[in-house]
């Protein structure tokens, strides 16, 4: 929708100090996201007519309701808050073979910025776990003992990759108790750095 059809209505026609200035508003043009959303949120049905849609259909809409996209806090949030979180359910789903999955912070963080760069947001999310922990659901199943077992599998930043590039999928992480000692040598890493 032309954002300049709301920011023509919203405009009051008055001089003075206060007024808003309509030749700058026209020369430089709506660019900024955050202006446009909020320019949206306040869409009317006249609006929606002055875009060139007839009166019988905006008829049909008794609300309207602008959406906006979700922030990376939000999509990090829908990973692994909901009852039905994605993060949850693979937790399952590994847990149901003994295998423990663990996300790293920026791990989660990566995840929702690949999701916001491919503009999919929440729905976008189960892909791209899927692509990040295929590998590790196919080698989970031949469950070994001792210091062969799978203990756990471990998503960091090098398993997400980055916006451009695919990571190397969730690490497999071996042998009893291997996630704790994984963990215990990175906060390690992290504490000499």
């Amino acid at each position: 929708m032309k954002v300049s059809i709301i920011l023509t209505r919203r405009q009051d026609s008055s001089i003075g100090f206060g007024a808003p200035v309509r030749a700058n508003m026209r020369a430089g043009g709506v660019t900024n996201s955050v202006v446009t959303s909020s320019l949206l949120e306040s869409v009317e049905s006249s609006d929606l007519i002055s875009y060139g849609l007839i009166p019988e259909f905006i008829g049909r809409f008794p609300i309207l309701v602008s959406l906006s996209a979700l922030t990376e806090d939000q999509l990090v949030q829908v990973l692994m808050e909901p009852k039905n979180a994605l993060g949850k359910q693979y937790k399952k789903l590994f847990g149901m073979n003994n295998v423990k999955l663990h996300f790293m912070d920026n791990a989660l963080r990566l995840i929702a910025n690949k999701a916001m760069a491919k503009n999919t947001g929440a729905r976008g999310l189960r892909a791209l776990l899927e692509s990040i922990l295929t590998e590790a659901m196919y080698e989970i199943p031949d469950v070994k003992t001792g210091k062969d077992r799978i203990d756990a599998v471990v998503v960091d930043e090098e398993s997400v990759g980055t916006v451009n590039a695919p990571g190397c999928g969730g690490k497999i992480v071996r042998g009893d108790d291997a996630l704790e000692r994984y963990l215990h040598e990175i906060s390690l890493k992290d504490s000499m750095a």
